[in-house]
């Protein structure tokens, strides 16, 4: 897979959500999501784009990113204009180190049953988003999301 193109750079915030990391954290971060892309007038393409990809990592964030961390989970969501109508969403957690984008892409199954269930959001995002990196600073993962809006049609 060729890698992705280095993120645009990002304006200053235009809103950030706090929450933890339970199950209704997610619903929580995607109504807010969503109230902003009608706020923002950001297209449907990138709206579901960005949609999507945030409940994929803030699943795995519910599911992986705290067990034994031995500390209060701290999620962060930023959200910044990009260049060229883009936005970009900086997901920050105090999770255990994980870098979701170094994870290989699944295997194709042969047939219908020996398909897996799972392990396929990785994939998703890289293929909804226009970029998409990891870092790890100090003790938070920042994981950055960028989606373009559909050519035509800037913000």
């Amino acid at each position: 897979m060729a890698a992705l193109p280095t993120p645009p750079t990002a304006g200053p915030a235009l809103a950030e959500l706090r929450i933890g990391a339970d199950p209704g954290d997610i619903s929580q971060a995607t109504r807010w999501l969503g109230a902003l892309a009608d706020a923002e007038g950001w297209p449907q393409a990138m709206r579901f784009a960005l949609e999507l990809s945030v409940e994929e990592a803030l699943a795995n964030l519910v599911m992986h990113a705290f067990a034994g961390a031995g500390h209060p989970p701290q999620v962060r969501i930023e959200c910044h204009r990009g260049s060229g109508g883009r936005v970009v969403l900086v997901l920050i957690d105090n999770g255990v180190p994980f870098d979701p984008t170094a994870l290989p892409e699944p295997a194709v199954p042969g047939s219908l049953e020996e398909a897996k269930i799972g392990g396929h959001g990785g994939e998703l995002m890289r293929h909804f988003l226009e970029s998409l990196s990891y870092a790890r600073e100090g003790e938070e993962n920042r994981l950055t999301l960028v989606a373009a809006p559909p050519a035509g049609e800037p913000l």
